[in-house]
């Protein structure tokens, strides 16, 4: 008997890109359901492999195989692999370049079977604050190691979801009292709109619970700039740490417009 391992999250993060190569993090989080039989058992995590294929602009494609390496964490299993990717084509906030996407497909072999697979789109994009470059230069951000200036900041509320997006690459979206819903995103991802997510105030006064399902969701999206925090008072460091821990490939911020970072 296989243990069916089941794909309960998979977030992927860009460590590194250029034009000649992108490294990227995958990690991975299955639901707990151990396999009882020998053979397809190693202390308390199942013996499970990653099958990653990818595919991109210009009929690219490429595959690879690995030991995926599952630990207990809470009430789910969890792991992770690396990938890279030669001569990537890189994603660029509109009026920088084009924004090519690559379809990822993740497959967990357990034994000779696939027990279950997970399919996303991603796009390949270092972000960072532009602060580095000096404190004199005006609000920017650093999008594959060029200046993007932030003209404007434009606020995204629920009720704001429906409405088109700016048309220019020198705006921001900064998405706030909610989290972006998929179709915000990928809309951004098409456009060439970069956007910041607000942790949105929790009612029962722990934001960073929802966290982790929501920093899983996002990391897939190159139009994700960074995470906004500095609204929620004494709960904006804990909160800040986590995100951190979960994304390390993108800031946090602190105030705006891009000032500071926390």
């Amino acid at each position: 008997m296989v243990c069916p391992v089941k794909i309960d999250s998979v977030r992927p993060l860009v460590r590194y890109v250029d034009g000649e190569q992108a490294v990227i993090d995958t990690h991975i989080v299955t639901h707990a359901t151990l396999p009882i039989d020998e053979g397809h058992r190693t202390a308390d995590a199942p013996i499970a492999y990653v099958m990653a294929e990818i595919d991109g602009p210009d009929e690219f494609h490429d595959e690879g195989c690995g030991r995926l390496l599952l630990r207990a964490c809470g009430s789910r299993m969890e792991g992770g692999f690396r990938f890279g990717i030669d001569e990537p084509q890189r994603w660029w906030p509109a009026g920088l370049g084009e924004q090519p996407l690559y379809d990822l497909t993740i497959r967990i072999i357990v034994g000779e079977d696939v027990t279950d697979e997970a399919k996303l789109k991603i796009g390949l994009a270092s972000i960072r604050r532009g602060r580095v470059l000096g404190e004199d230069l005006p609000p920017s951000l650093l999008v594959n190691g060029r200046i993007c200036e932030v003209v404007e900041v434009v606020t995204v509320d629920r009720v704001d979801e429906d409405q088109l997006l700016p048309a220019t690459g020198e705006s921001l979206l900064l998405v706030r009292d909610h989290y972006g819903n998929d179709l915000l995103y990928q809309a951004a991802d098409m456009a060439g709109i970069l956007a910041v997510q607000a942790v949105p105030i929790d009612p029962a006064g722990d934001p960073a619970t929802q966290v982790r399902e929501q920093v899983d969701r996002l990391t897939a999206h190159p139009s994700l700039a960074g995470y906004y925090t500095g609204h929620l008072g004494e709960l904006k460091d804990t909160v800040t740490g986590c995100l951190k821990q979960l994304d390390p490939t993108r800031a946090v911020f602190d105030r705006f417009p891009l000032i500071d970072e926390a």
